[in-house]
């Protein structure tokens, strides 16, 4: 009541009547309200607001606000010069209402444009009003899976549709209504501007531009109000046509949820029993309006889904121009060795480019009519056909064009405007024509030759013969009145086979474009060892995947994933425990989940951080691999704290299990702790690095890798040594490669006495440089050693500028060397040394002396293997007699 505004002095002269014209209140009350209204606090003028000689007020719109609350109805609003503008602030202010009119009238221009009208909203209650018969109808005729599914498509879409105009037409009326009020508030400030100054003279285009303002005001506010009632009236007739769509879509699902429960019970007359339901002159619905129907529903599908089917258009534009260069790609290079169904899948770009695009649209399969859902499936069937033969046989070709005609008639079937019993019939011929079909083409001699050929085909063929089972007890279970369970039999034959083909060849296809991405020079050497578990995981995630959605699509269609999906979901959230610990499977398994995607996420982050942006950073040989290994060691106990985290654990719960953990690490796994700090340890001191020759203890080879608690050394004859990180850190290590690759290489020569030291010197260093893998930084040399028992000693010297290729690089040279001395008569001389026998035979003296005699000089039978050809030797008897 203290407050200055002309609505609480309303409500406070509204109070002083009521106390007036009560006779039994004390005049205590009266003498009370004056002395509050004597003591109210009068507001602070600003200085700046007395210099120019007005009132501070707050914003226009926040003082609306600030009032709304204490507003009285617009009719009891009354022009007092408490809400008179100054005159130096009319233009500025009038400037600011033109605005806040001009916003308000391009808000009601665009949304005329952006609403639903009035038109549209009567025209749709009349369809919705002549179709809400028709679930009573189809309820009562039992329906069919597929017709079910396509009518409680039509009431969801329809549903999300009203879901969309309520909100808009509740946010639009809301609108309205706030600038209703706010229009209010200007009228009754203008209007007490224009009392005070419409008597003043001297000021005539003030007062016009007061008129104009109040004129405008009004205006608007009829046409705010017209605005404001239509709102108001077509959200009273979507409300109408909402409860409709409602109980439209109970009955549905009331229908389906019997069709669930009754599934394995006879739900129908025998169908030899069905001649005396008979009438042929049941009415049924003109085949025209099925047409047009449907025609509609595709209309406002793509009309619903611009964007959607742009980027469609726009994915398979790119995907296509994409087919064309793998396949050119792919006939160029032959080196890749891929897989033949490569070359023959990407031999057909456009049906590769559309698969592609499809793939896009499997999400909204569950959303669409059996006009749009016919589209797609035939689609998919012609990508089928044409690649899935390419990927297991040409014998899939057989089977797919003995069922894919069913599976389009038994969709023709469910959208044509029949009677109930006569599309029991025809689905029970379809039935039969598709097994008879079926088991046409899958006779053994038919498929001998296609089930030859890989596990997959053998598949293939078992699905198809499952197939022709359930097609033949679909037919039983109609004859014998179970509708219900001849459907799901019948569409499992049907739209399970050919589902799963299809989907096995996107997935096939997929696969076959990761392994030309795979394959290529760049991912190899950007993956390393990494590439052939991203092709063989990558493909089986890709199975498992289209595997999933297969089993979605079958449950949605035989109305089996909403239950299953609650049952799982209950299952998930049991609550499991003992005492003041408790859990969920969906906990446990969130936290499973959020580590093995976080592990993902942590290896290809790292990956790209060591590949594309350290290697940019000019750092010192290890740094970028012990910097992208702590970043991911840091990562991953990031993601375990975060699943730990979002599963709802404290951790200060576990204050006493870390301690015990502590102790634990103390003592049991002090191993593992010792060489988990070594590796640490390894990665920033990094005295061995990736791809360093080492000899560890006597095991040389290249280390390959340097993990969190040992490293793996790989030696030169291919094995792989697992060496603990504590080995490489507290035992003695030898790097041949730490600082530099190159490796000095050492060859030794001997030649016969009498030969000339320089000579040879010259011919070694020639050789050596002669040899295009010894590293001309360093010079090679060669040393003369000393005189040997049996011949000069020299040493030839060179490098090798790679650790790896030194041992082939000795071999040549001391190749090179011997083909020297030989070239250069140099004789490399056999050793020189004396036999003394203490006891022999006089006849085995005697043979022995013959068998040298008769063998010549020692010098020329060098050459042989014989006991004559031995090295110059002296044979002494034990009596000091030469032999």
């Amino acid at each position: 009541m203290t407050h200055r505004g002309v609505l609480h002095r309303q409500n406070l002269a509204a109070i002083f009547r009521n106390i007036v014209s009560d006779g039994d209140q004390s005049p205590f009350l009266l003498v009370l309200m004056l002395c509050i209204l004597i003591a109210a606090p009068v507001r602070e003028m600003r200085a700046e607001d007395l210099a120019r000689g007005r009132r501070s007020t707050p914003t226009d719109f926040e003082a609306f606000q600030g009032s709304q609350a204490a507003q009285s109805p617009p009719g009891s609003l009354q022009s007092t010069n408490d809400q008179a503008i100054p005159l130096p602030q009319i233009a500025e202010r009038a400037e600011e209402l033109d605005g806040q009119l001009l916003e308000i009238s391009k808000h009601l221009d665009f949304n005329r444009e952006k609403l639903p009208t009035q038109n549209t909203i009567r025209q749709q209650a009349d369809e919705i009003r002549q179709r809400a018969a028709v679930p009573d109808s189809i309820i009562a005729d039992m329906p069919a899976i597929l017709e079910l599914r396509d009518e409680i498509q039509y009431w969801t879409n329809l549903n999300r549709q009203y879901a969309t105009y309520r909100r808009v037409l509740t946010s639009e009326a809301t609108y309205l209504e706030n600038r209703a009020r706010f229009l209010e508030s200007k009228q009754a400030e203008w209007q007490a501007t224009w009392d005070q100054v419409h008597k003043l003279s001297g000021i005539g285009p003030v007062v016009e531009r007061v008129r104009m303002e109040l004129e405008g005001i009004r205006s608007l506010q009829l046409q705010l109000q017209r605005e404001l009632n239509l709102m108001v009236t077509m959200q009273n007739e979507v409300s109408q046509s909402d409860r409709r769509i409602s109980e439209a879509l109970a009955k549905l699902n009331e229908a389906r949820g019997r069709l669930r429960s009754r599934l394995f019970e006879r739900d129908a007359l025998p169908l030899w029993k069905t001649r005396e339901l008979r009438n042929l002159k049941e009415p049924t619905a003109p085949i025209q309006q099925t047409v047009d129907r449907e025609a509609k529903g595709i209309g406002e599908f793509v009309r619903a889904n611009v964007l959607f089917m742009i980027a469609i258009l726009l994915f398979y534009g790119v995907a296509l121009v994409a087919a064309f260069n793998v396949r050119s790609y792919v006939t160029a290079r032959s080196d890749l060795e891929l897989p033949m169904e490569v070359v023959k899948v990407f031999a057909r770009p456009f049906s590769v480019a559309l698969l592609i695009a499809l793939l896009g649209a499997i999400g909204r399969l569950d959303r669409v009519s059996s006009g749009v859902a016919s589209i797609l499936i035939l689609l998919w069937l012609v990508q089928t056909l044409r690649l899935l033969p390419l990927l297991i046989g040409s014998g899939a070709r057989s089977v797919l064009y003995a069922l894919a005609p069913f599976l389009l008639l038994e969709i023709a079937r469910v959208m044509m405007p029949l009677s109930a019993l006569v599309k029991r019939e025809l689905f029970a011929l379809n039935m039969v024509a598709a097994f008879i079909s079926l088991l046409f083409v899958t006779f053994p001699s038919r498929l001998r030759s296609f089930l030859t050929q890989s596990r997959t085909s053998r598949l293939f063929v078992f699905s198809g013969r499952l197939s022709m089972f359930l097609l033949a007890a679909s037919f039983a279970s109609n004859v014998f009145g179970f509708l219900h369970l001849s459907q799901v039999l019948g569409m499992s034959g049907l739209v399970g086979f050919l589902g799963a083909t299809a989907l096995y060849s996107g997935a096939r296809v997929l696969t076959l474009v990761l392994i030309v991405f795979e394959r290529s020079n760049w991912v190899r050497s950007l993956l390393d060892s990494r590439a052939e578990s991203l092709e063989r995981w990558g493909g089986l995630i890709l199975l498992c995947g289209a595997a999933l959605v297969w089993l979605q699509g079958m449950l949605q269609l035989f109305v089996l994933y909403d239950p299953l999906v609650q049952s799982v979901s209950r299952i998930l959230q049991y609550p499991l425990g003992y005492g003041n610990i408790h859990f969920t499977l969906a906990g446990v398994l969130g936290i499973f989940l959020t580590i093995a995607v976080g592990y993902a996420l942590a290896s290809v982050f790292t990956l790209a951080l060591r590949q594309f942006l350290i290697s940019t950073i000019p750092l010192h040989r290890g740094m970028p691999y012990a910097i992208s290994k702590v970043t991911y060691y840091l990562l991953m106990v990031a993601v375990v704290m975060i699943a730990l985290t979002g599963a709802g654990l404290d951790l200060n719960k576990f204050t006493v299990l870390t301690g015990a953990l502590g102790v634990g690490l103390g003592f049991g796994l002090q191993n593992i702790v010792n060489n988990f700090v070594s590796g640490l340890i390894l990665l920033f001191e990094r005295p061995i690095h990736i791809g360093d020759t080492v000899d560890v203890g006597g095991l040389v080879g290249t280390v390959q890798r340097i993990g969190a608690r040992a490293s793996t050394v790989v030696t030169f004859q291919g094995a792989e040594v697992i060496v603990p990180n504590s080995s490489l850190i507290s035992n003695q290590v030898i790097n041949w490669t730490l600082s530099s690759p190159w490796r000095r290489v050492d060859v030794a020569v001997g030649v016969a006495f009498g030969t000339d030291p320089e000579l040879v010197l010259k011919l070694l260093v020639d050789t050596a440089m002669s040899h295009p893998g010894v590293l001309r930084a360093r010079p090679p040399a060669a040393f003369f050693l000393g005189f040997g028992d049996s011949s000069l000693k020299f040493e030839l010297r060179f490098w090798s500028a790679r650790q790896e290729t030194w041992f082939q690089l000795q071999s040549e040279v001391t190749v090179a060397v011997a083909k020297a001395l030989r070239e250069a008569g140099i004789e490399v001389p056999f050793p020189q040394r004396d036999l003394h026998l203490r006891s022999v035979e006089v006849s085995v003296g005697q043979s022995l002396y013959g068998g040298v005699s008769q063998a010549g000089s020692p010098a020329r039978s060098a050459g042989s293997d014989s006991l004559s050809a031995t090295p110059r030797t002296q044979v002494v008897s034990s009596a000091g007699k030469q032999a």
